[in-house]
């Protein structure tokens, strides 16, 4: 084995916790494809978005600049 890949073993196993981050790639290789297109399971539960404001994709929900906050 490298000697850095025994090094990091040997951190891991002597840690008391390990933190792991992951952004959105995560949910994406889960199945969760509705951030950024108006995939089937975005169009399930976000029709009605959609067809009123043409997102696609909860992210364009987010960024979106509404008339007013009872819109938003």
């Amino acid at each position: 084995m490298e000697p850095r890949v025994k090094e990091f073993v040997q951190h891991v196993n002597e840690a008391d916790a390990i933190l792991v981050g992951g952004g959105s790639g995560l949910s994406n290789a889960a199945g969760m494809d509705f951030w950024y297109e108006a995939s089937p399971l975005f169009m399930k539960h976000m029709k009605y978005f959609y067809d009123k404001y043409h997102f696609e994709g909860i992210f364009n929900g987010f960024y979106t600049h509404f008339d007013s906050p009872e819109k938003r």
